[in-house]
């Protein structure tokens, strides 16, 4: 096969590659290889490559060692390697290629030529540490969640008189989870609405009983952390509603509303509509749920007409995503 047969193949490769001789001085580049990099064939050839792709002494000195140990005879690999390219315009690139070099040996044995073959895997690169980044962030939250997941299972246990109330109980909290999860995912988990949570959790007595509750707040969309704690809180009143609250009378009535005022978000629960409510024996859940939160406030009163409870928490607006932050640290 003759030279210049062997001169086309090597500039209509698709993949990029260049030639350097053992002083690191471009002899030939293909097509690929100059669109690659952004220059002209007659900017490369007779240059040294470092002259026209200045980089940092320590990226130098890797690439540098590199190229001499192709040069001494080895086959040599740069796995995805980072390069910061100076484009014709000025302008700076970071791209990232996956490289080979294998040396070309003249009739006498010795090494005389570096063929670089190149791969530019910039984006692949990108979806790569995306992926990596997703893991974490999956793995981080899978986590949080079994440890929540326990702690609901250990303090329901403390709270239940038998095996089949704890696992009435435990189960419809695994479920507000659920629902919660589920609307955070359908929300590409950027947070959910206060509104939202609480109707949500009121979705199971959809009906006749929805005439009987009053919502009034302006919109506040709360981060991922303060959506979860939040559906957890309003499912333990809802559920306490529907056992001793006003759902269990037939004129019961729920007022929600929520506000922010100087750095605080404020929400009140009150019911009415009993006769001669009884406050229970004991701290349930729902109470302690508030005990694991710092910087709250709660004040509650179980009235003969029904319960009436406030809380207020320091939070934190985010500018760039406007979403509401619970300051319990």
């Amino acid at each position: 096969m003759s030279a210049n047969i062997h001169k086309t193949i090597f500039h209509r490769m698709p993949n990029a590659a260049m030639i350097l001789d053992t002083n690191l001085v471009y002899v030939d580049a293909n097509d690929a290889y100059c669109r690659a990099v952004g220059r002209r064939f007659d900017e490369l050839i007779g240059n040294q490559i470092f002259d026209v792709f200045p980089d940092t002494e320590e990226r130098e000195a890797r690439v540098r060692k590199v190229f001499e140990d192709t040069l001494a005879g080895a086959f040599t690999q740069l796995e995805a390697q980072s390069y910061r390219m100076e484009m014709p315009d000025g302008s700076v690139e970071d791209r990232v290629w996956q490289i080979a070099q294998f040396p070309i040996y003249c009739d006498e044995g010795h090494v005389q030529f570096l063929v670089q073959r190149a791969e530019d895997v910039t984006e692949r690169e990108a979806l790569r540490q995306q992926r990596d980044l997703v893991t974490a962030e999956l793995n981080h939250r899978v986590r949080n969640t079994l440890s929540v997941v326990q702690s609901v299972a250990e303090q329901t246990g403390m709270v239940s008189g038998d095996i089949e109330s704890f696992l009435t109980s435990f189960n419809g909290r695994l479920g507000a989870m659920s629902r919660n999860f589920a609307a955070l995912t359908d929300a590409h988990w950027q947070g959910l609405d206060f509104e939202t949570i609480l109707r949500g959790e009121l979705e199971p007595y959809a009906g006749p009983v929805l005439d009987r509750i009053e919502i009034d707040g302006a919109p506040i969309k709360l981060t991922v952390r303060a959506s979860k704690f939040t559906s957890m809180i309003v499912h333990e009143l809802i559920t306490n509603a529907a056992k001793y609250g006003f759902l269990t009378a037939e004129n019961g009535k729920l007022s929600m509303r929520w506000w922010m005022e100087e750095g605080r978000l404020f929400a009140e629960w009150t019911e009415s509509g009993l006769e001669n409510l009884v406050p229970p024996e004991k701290t349930g859940f729902g109470f302690q749920l508030f005990d694991m939160m710092a910087n709250i406030d709660v004040e509650h009163e179980f009235k003969p007409t029904g319960l009436h409870l406030q809380f207020s928490v320091p939070v934190v607006l985010s500018v760039e995503t406007g979403e509401v932050a619970f300051d319990d640290g």
